[in-house]
């Protein structure tokens, strides 16, 4: 088994200290003649400059503390994913405060300052059942002040670094989680805790470890076993190391053991943490994206006008999801529209799809013209109640297409890349309540649930856009539902699965293929969809206990970007 180090050879490590944007030099301490860690000791104000605290707001009005962080630049602080979410749902940006320079939690001092969060960012394959991939980042709605007392970590300098060649050591953890009395403390606390390698950790306690250990070494395991320990309200808070002159994070707090009898933290448990190197090239591409959160640079795509506290089931399908396409197609020699395929707008010329809707195989039937901006295939207006309780009637918009761009490697491997964009001859009127596009990602997000939405194929009120809750499920398993089949599915991470909750098979209907599914992200004072895949192919049975296969959008997105932006709209 590898050893599960913390401390990087010299030689592997730089001399000099990384800088922020500011050109302020990470990981040192501004004050050093300043005169929870469970059994560990206070720490001085100014010890630790570049920890935070994370509280979460109440309906009250009131705010408790809830997790740790580490300030890692003047936009972010890092922290554990799990301390976003709140039952199994993520919390929405404005659910959360960040207070830095603080000592006493309780007291903040003239040197301690509070910002607002404007974007949560979680890993898109955290697992909240195992926490795997824990790893979170929380954006200011300011940029953050450097001061004595509030200060950038440095982060580990070597990505995804040959742990093997590490020596071991102890880090420094510090927070004001549960101490000696079982209690929260207020002074900020500190305790130096040892890393032990994969075996000696899995060992502990094989049924604990064997589930939060990750396979590709995502995280790591520490503890003394000596009562000394972080506890309930350390989450979050990083693993710090001294390197030649400068102070780095190697690790996040992640999740401990508890007691058999009491179900408190046993600070004779090892604990694991989030591995710092391994997530680099996430960090990084997640702070240079920062100002674009939208592919195509659509400020008004996707726009949700609820208060992000209603759940979607709450919300009306009427005007909801403005960008649920359909593809229109004819016969030759006949007049007669069909409605086979649905799509989503990414853009006012721009309709993306299934790819094997376009790839001409529809007997007899020839690709014509796309809808928008359709409720009710029965009615035309459509007459329904908008969000905010007002009438509309609204009426479609039928538009013949330009050019169809299919995917260049569509079917291949087989059932793969299935994915197609449909330019229209003119752009799409996106002044109309109905007819919106939806926004692009530029790179995932963690969601638990997530929307499809179309015309299902059949049933009683397939004439009607319908919606649905989906829950991603773990790829594996989908991949012997299918395999049994004989379907594979991309090895690149091209497909994702979806279950859907009924009450009953009798409400168990497959959506027309390119169907939406979307989710919802609070950035910046907005709430906005997101698309996240396109209804690809599911079980010929539709049955209760099987999983949809979608398009994974994110893995086509420089792909429609390219298209989108080489050609002339």
């Amino acid at each position: 088994m590898r050893v599960i180090p913390i401390v990087v050879l010299l030689l592997m490590l730089s001399t000099d200290c990384g800088f922020t944007a500011k050109g302020v030099p990470c990981g040192q301490k501004q004050l050093t003649f300043l005169a929870y860690i469970y059994k560990g000791n206070a720490a001085l104000e100014a010890d630790w400059p570049w920890h935070a605290a994370i509280f979460q707001k109440q309906n009250n009005g009131g705010e408790d503390y809830i997790c740790g962080g580490s300030v890692i630049s003047e936009n972010f602080v890092l922290t554990a994913a799990h301390c976003t979410v709140s039952f199994r749902m993520p919390l929405s940006a404005d659910n959360f405060l960040v207070k830095l320079g603080l000592h006493n939690k309780s007291f903040p001092s003239e040197h301690s300052k509070t910002y607002e969060v404007v974007e949560v960012i979680r890993h898109d394959s955290f697992n909240i059942n195992n926490l795997k991939n824990d790893i979170a980042l929380l954006r200011t709605e300011e940029d953050i002040t450097f001061s004595d007392y509030i200060q950038p970590i440095c982060l580990w300098p070597v990505e995804k670094s040959d742990l093997n060649s590490i020596l071991t050591s102890r880090g420094t953890v510090v927070g004001w989680g549960v101490g000696d009395e079982y209690k929260l403390v207020d002074i900020l606390q500190q305790a130096r805790l040892s890393v032990v390698d994969y075996a000696t950790c899995l060992k502990s306690k094989p049924e604990h470890f064997s589930k939060l250990l990750a396979d590709d070494k995502s995280n790591f395991c520490a503890g003394n076993q000596n009562m000394t320990n972080v506890c309930d309200g350390d989450s979050g808070g990083g693993m710090y190391f001294r390197l030649n002159n400068a102070w780095y994070i190697r690790g996040i707090v992640s999740a401990g053991a508890r007691t058999e009898t009491e179900r408190r933290c046993d600070p004779q448990q090892f604990v694991t943490f989030t591995d710092i190197p391994y997530y680099l090239r996430w960090i990084s591409q997640h702070q240079e994206n920062v100002k674009k959160r939208n592919l195509l640079n659509l400020g008004s795509c996707g726009l949700d006008f609820y208060n992000i506290t209603v759940l979607e089931n709450e919300k009306s399908v009427f005007l909801q999801y403005p960008w649920t396409a359909m593809l229109e197609f004819k016969k030759e020699s006949s007049p007669t529209v069909q409605t086979i395929c649905n799509g989503a707008l990414i853009h006012p010329r721009f309709v993306v799809t299934a790819g094997h809707c376009v790839d001409g195989n529809f007997r007899k039937l020839k690709l014509n013209s796309v809808r928008l901006g359709e409720f009710n295939l029965k009615t035309n207006p459509d007459n329904g109640i908008s969000y905010n309780g007002e009438s509309v009637s609204t009426t479609i918009q039928s538009i013949e297409i330009e050019k169809v761009f299919e995917h260049p490697q569509f079917n291949t491997p087989r059932y793969d890349n299935n994915i197609a964009l449909v330019k229209l001859k003119y752009p799409a009127d996106i002044s109309r309540p109905n007819v919106k596009p939806i926004c692009l990602p530029t790179l995932d997000d963690y969601n638990e649930l997530y929307t499809i939405t179309g015309w299902r194929r059949v049933g009683r009120q397939s004439h009607v856009l319908s919606r649905d809750t989906a829950l991603l499920e773990d790829l594996e398993k989908c991949e012997s539902i299918y395999g049994n089949i004989s379907i594979r599915l991309s090895s690149e991470g091209n497909h994702i699965c979806g279950s859907y909750h009924h009450e009953n098979v009798n409400y168990c209907f497959h959506f027309m293929s390119g169907a939406p599914l979307q989710y919802v992200k609070n950035a910046d004072r907005k709430n906005q969809y997101f698309l996240k895949g396109l209804f690809s192919f599911g079980f010929p049975k539709c049955q209760l206990n099987y999983t949809d296969v979608f398009t994974n959008i994110n893995k086509f997105t420089k792909w429609i970007a390219s298209i989108v932006n080489g050609e002339d709209v």
